[in-house]
């Protein structure tokens, strides 16, 4: 789905599991290691899809989640609902007490790419620098002046709904 050159939308969602994945072990957390790599790796693919439902983007992602990649959980609905939860959440600014503490995990990963490493959520800052070297942020400010341009002129609203409450 990604119409963006070179890897800059690949990188931020590697990046993202990189984080999620020490989060999610620094918690002693249960959420499957894989879950949490799909999870990462559509989780804003909400914005270009045109075949998913949703009233915005997250709930779009969700429902491309669900259906690319539902089936390789469809016996587990608390996955599924885990799953739903990081992809409807992660961009939260604050943390939601109604979710589970997977996806408390993977919205503080987003919030530690989002903010370039300033916050860490007791990562180490060294380990969150060398992800950013791993994975750099190689023609990230195009995608993200796309998405924001997207958002702006489609779904508004997502920014104060889907951000700040």
């Amino acid at each position: 789905l990604s119409p963006y050159e070179a890897h800059g939308l690949r990188n931020p969602c590697l990046r993202l599991h990189a984080f999620a994945d020490m989060l999610l072990e620094r918690a002693s957390s249960p959420m499957d290691r894989d879950l949490a790599y799909a999870v990462a790796m559509v989780h804003d693919l909400g914005l270009l899809t045109e075949r998913d439902e949703g009233k915005n983007y997250m709930q779009r992602s969700a429902a491309l989640f669900r259906r690319l990649l539902g089936p390789r959980w469809r016996g587990d609905p608390a996955t599924l609902e885990v799953a739903d939860q990081c992809l409807l959440y992660n961009h939260r600014l604050l943390p939601g007490s109604w979710v589970d503490p997977e996806v408390e995990c993977f919205r503080r990963a987003v919030w530690v790419e989002h903010s370039l490493g300033k916050k860490r959520y007791g990562l180490d800052q060294k380990v969150v620098e060398q992800v950013f070297a791993r994975y750099p942020r190689d023609k990230w400010g195009s995608v993200v002046r796309d998405f924001s341009r997207r958002v702006l002129l489609s779904e508004p609203l997502t920014v104060v709904r889907g951000i700040f409450f």
